[in-house]
C-alpha cells in the first residue's frame, strides 16, 4: 500500500520555501504590529 499522492509534491521547492518565507514574514510582521500597539497603548 503505497502513500497517498497529494497535489503539493508537484509544486517545485523554490514555490514552497517562497510560501513559507512569506508566511513567516507575515506573522513577524502582524505580531510587531501588535505588540507595537499594545505598547502604545500601555504607554498613554
Amino acid at each position: 500500500m503505497s502513500a497517498p499522492h497529494i497535489e503539493a509534491d508537484d509544486t517545485p521547492l523554490w514555490r514552497r520555501l517562497l510560501w513559507m518565507a512569506a508566511l513567516w514574514v507575515g506573522s513577524v510582521t502582524v505580531l510587531g504590529a501588535v505588540a507595537y500597539g499594545i505598547r502604545l497603548w500601555l504607554k498613554g
